[in-house]
């Protein structure tokens, strides 16, 4: 499965592992030719699958390079995905997939995923939010509507009677939080 994730929790993997590989661009990007978010911030790949990716594609980096890859992300507003993709398997040539972890940095308009508002519901859940983090939105909002104005790659957040409201369709990324001028939505994990 695919699911989204705030960095906070991509750093504890990251954390977790000694094999770290930077992918010096992002395919998705790359293939649309983005005008908007930076085309080098591609996938990072957690794991001892990484040994068998060819270094022509990216290179090994420690655990604090990959942090300052993942906040650099973070700060151009790409979205975290993190899986075990087949598909990543098959193309870099990683023998052992289960010993690969994927973690991309999606943007809203080229992102494979973009379309998951307008996917049959089936299809769009595959992508999925990480048990035990919860999106609210608190009495600060004073429903200016910036986060309703394409930050939300599954369009959860819609304003209401002048104030924000986030429905079940949330996915947990955290760009919403990053960007309300208002400090007005919260992200918080709880150990399920």
């Amino acid at each position: 499965e695919d699911l989204v994730v705030p960095s906070e929790i991509i750093k504890y993997f990251i954390n977790k592992t000694d094999y770290c590989f930077i992918k010096n661009f992002c395919i998705c990007r790359s293939s649309m030719q983005c005008k908007d978010y930076p085309i080098d911030y591609g996938c990072l790949f957690l794991g001892r699958g990484i040994l068998d990716i060819n270094l022509a594609l990216g290179k090994r980096v420690s655990q604090e390079e990959a942090i300052n890859h993942i906040e650099k992300c973070k700060e151009a507003g790409l979205i975290h995905l993190i899986g075990r993709n087949l598909l990543d398997k098959q193309w870099l040539g990683v023998k052992e997939g289960e010993k690969l972890l994927s973690i991309c940095n999606c943007c809203p308009c080229c992102c494979l995923w973009r379309i998951t508002p307008i996917l049959e519901k089936k299809l769009g859940a595959k992508v999925k939010k990480v048990q035990g983090v919860e999106v609210r939105v608190t009495d600060k909002c004073i429903g200016c509507g910036t986060c309703t104005e394409g930050i939300c790659f599954v369009d959860a957040i819609h304003i209401v009677n002048n104030r924000a409201v986030i429905n079940d369709e949330c996915r947990g990324c955290g760009r919403c939080v990053m960007i309300c001028p208002q400090q007005a939505i919260e992200i918080s994990f709880q150990d399920k």
